[in-house]
């Protein structure tokens, strides 16, 4: 497990990547931040995983809706705040799935 400011410096290493690469492409840049927001939240806690997402929407809102970097928080940049902020929910699970249950007697 990666503690919460390496992963959050590697969600946004992986969020820059992915709108560098895919800024043209809208909706495949959306789904590639998703992906990179679960693989994140798979291994690092979940305050790292939501910042990964907060880090993504930015990138999103920023250079791929918007332009030459200004913030456009329209819908479909609130929507992929929204589907980031549900992935990053996955570290919550895998915590929950990892934690020993309690020993009945």
């Amino acid at each position: 497990m990666v503690g919460t400011v390496h992963g959050s410096a590697l969600g946004f290493a992986g969020g820059v990547g992915v709108t560098a690469l895919a800024a043209s492409w809208p909706v495949f840049a959306l789904l590639l931040l998703v992906v990179v927001v679960v693989v994140v939240s798979w291994w690092t806690t979940v305050l790292g995983a939501v910042l990964t997402a907060v880090q993504c929407w930015g990138l999103y809102a920023s250079f791929v809706v918007g332009d030459e970097g200004h913030l456009v928080p329209d819908w479909p940049a609130l929507a992929v705040l929204a589907v980031a902020s549900t992935a990053s929910l996955s570290g919550l699970v895998r915590d929950r799935a990892a934690a020993p249950s309690p020993a009945r007697s």
